[in-house]
């Protein structure tokens, strides 16, 4: 007795082996390079078919940034430090209802352009006067100078500082402090 395949089983059954293979593909070259993800990346996928998922970018975020400011009262005297806040604290309502998000997040990768751009300056100028030209300075200067103005006419001054780890282990490290500019 020989059984006769139906023709949607076996195209069922090739589809069936042709995902399973690309999933487990898709699962082994996930990690780091090893030899069979390289293998598959290089010898077998021609057409860019297999997937890499980075859901946190190659190189994670390990650094909280904050910016912080100070006004120029007279010559010898300063405001304290206040911190301009760059992200925001999550809501219920969030998801739903988050009307400052897209200038939070404009903020936050201003700033971090701000600060991946420093050594080039150091390198190429040998100092950091030729920054304050650069447009992510320009606009983080421009966030800060309408951000809680004391009166019209002061002078004000930021700082960048950086902090790693959740529990805040570590004070704060200074990465930019600007000159005072006039308001």
């Amino acid at each position: 007795m020989m059984l006769k395949l139906n023709p949607i089983v076996i195209y069922e059954l090739v589809v069936t082996i042709f995902l399973a293979f690309w999933f487990l593909a898709t699962i082994l070259c996930q990690f780091k390079e090893t030899k069979i993800s390289s293998f598959i990346r290089y010898k077998i996928d021609y057409f860019n078919l297999i997937p890499l998922w980075t859901f946190f970018a190659p190189h994670p975020g390990k650094r909280d940034y904050h910016l912080l400011y100070r006004d120029k009262i007279t010559d010898i005297d300063y405001s304290d430090w206040q911190e301009m806040e760059i992200t925001e604290e999550r809501t219920i309502w969030s998801w739903l209802w988050n009307p400052e998000k897209r200038d939070k997040k404009i903020l936050s990768d201003v700033v971090q352009s701000l600060v991946s751009s420093i050594p080039s300056y150091r390198e190429k100028a040998g100092s950091l006067n030729l920054l304050m030209f650069s447009m992510p300075y320009i606009i983080v200067l421009h966030a800060v100078s309408q951000y809680k103005k004391q009166s019209q006419n002061c002078y004000r001054q930021f700082m960048l500082a950086e902090s790693s780890g959740y529990q805040k282990e570590t004070a704060p490290s200074l990465i930019l402090l600007s000159v005072f500019h006039q308001i």
